[in-house]
């Protein structure tokens, strides 16, 4: 476009050059006359050629253009694909915030519950531990209400209703037995006390609990009831490690008055071997009676085996029976004098009027 624009920049000083010259070149009187046609001339030239340039170049914009407004349309259609997307991970992003939040809003609450149980109200001891139990008998794999049941309640022989905090089933009709038993006022106590005497006060208090805890689990005596065909042992779940561990080290009668009274202690570590060891003998049990039941299908197959063998040999017995009957037939038809093939022939000689030819048999038609 600047070359075509200097193209014509040039004609038009050439054009006016030589107009000049014709001026310089006339008279006085005619300059006038020959300068306005000079001006028109030029003018026309211009015209001209600005209009065939302008032609030809809204053409060359156009084509130059074109690729733009692909582009440009192009463009416009990520723009759009973008805010679609944006707004979809704007969503997803909502979604996965409130999420977030509620489960920071349960955080908190265990948090909470935590924070009541250590400030000494038992109940919320109670309830908590039970939480710890329930989410560690979720994460072993077990099946709730098929391999266990929560707070299920039980007759005794008295007729009074005991409530376990959780019943695992076994295979064999075998059950254990949890309950959930937490102490943990003095021993918060004992943690935060920075006085040995105090702090041996404190000891001996959650020793003392435990022991009180150890005695109501006794007395609930799971294993007289009816419906309940348990271990040796009742489990006595304790939420918090540490705690159990310090009264433990501190006071060794507790495991033998613990074994004495058929409990065993398990926190939530041992706890999920214990289960994981009980998900292991219902696979067992589920193998078993799988291969149990292939057994008893493989005897089936057996056994009607065995039958259809008798069957053929009866089959092959009664073969052989018409085979001899087939063949002492097949001798009085075309074997021996007088048979009835060379009385038939006999007779067609004599002049039957049959309109079938007989035909030579074969010996045995069983061969064929």
């Amino acid at each position: 476009m600047v070359e075509q624009n200097i193209i014509l920049g040039l004609l038009i000083i050439f054009s006016l050059a030589i107009i000049l010259f014709v001026i310089v070149k006339m008279k006085k009187n005619n300059a006038k006359l020959i300068e306005m046609s000079f001006i028109n001339i030029a003018n026309k030239i211009l015209e001209e050629k600005t209009d065939s340039l302008s032609q030809k170049n809204l053409k060359d914009l156009n084509l130059t253009l074109e690729p733009f407004k692909e582009q440009i349309k192009d463009l416009k259609e990520q723009i759009q694909t973008q805010q679609k997307e944006q707004s979809a991970a704007k969503e997803s992003f909502k979604n996965q915030v409130d999420q977030l939040l509620k489960a920071t809003d349960s955080m908190n609450d265990n948090t909470q519950n935590l924070t009541n149980a250590l400030k000494g109200d038992s109940k919320a001891q109670g309830l908590w531990g039970e939480q710890i139990l329930e989410r560690t008998l979720e994460e072993s794999g077990l099946e709730k209400g098929l391999n266990y049941e929560l707070q299920k309640g039980f007759r005794a022989s008295d007729g009074s209703l005991k409530i376990p905090d959780a019943v695992i089933y076994l295979p064999g009709e075998r059950n254990i037995v949890i309950d959930s038993k937490v102490s943990l006022t003095a021993y918060e106590k004992f943690i935060k006390e920075d006085d040995i005497k105090l702090k041996e006060v404190h000891l001996k208090d959650h020793i003392a609990s435990l022991k009180k805890n150890m005695k109501s689990l006794k007395e609930q005596d799971y294993h007289a009831l009816p419906e309940i065909n348990s271990p040796d042992y009742v489990l006595m779940f304790v939420p918090i490690e540490s705690a159990l561990s310090l009264a433990l080290t501190n006071d060794w009668e507790l495991q033998k008055y613990a074994n004495d009274n058929r409990m065993a202690f398990v926190t939530p570590t041992n706890l999920i071997a214990i289960l994981r060891i009980a998900e292991n003998l219902w696979r067992l049990d589920k193998h078993n009676k799988h291969a149990d039941l292939i057994a008893e299908r493989a005897g089936h197959l057996i056994d009607k085996f065995s039958g259809l063998t008798d069957d053929l040999e009866d089959v092959g017995r009664h073969l052989k029976s018409v085979e001899k009957s087939f063949l002492g037939a097949q001798n009085k038809l075309y074997e021996g004098q007088g048979n009835l093939f060379n009385q038939m022939k006999d007779l067609e000689k004599l002049g039957a009027k049959n309109k079938k030819n007989l035909k030579q048999p074969k010996k045995n038609l069983l061969e064929e």
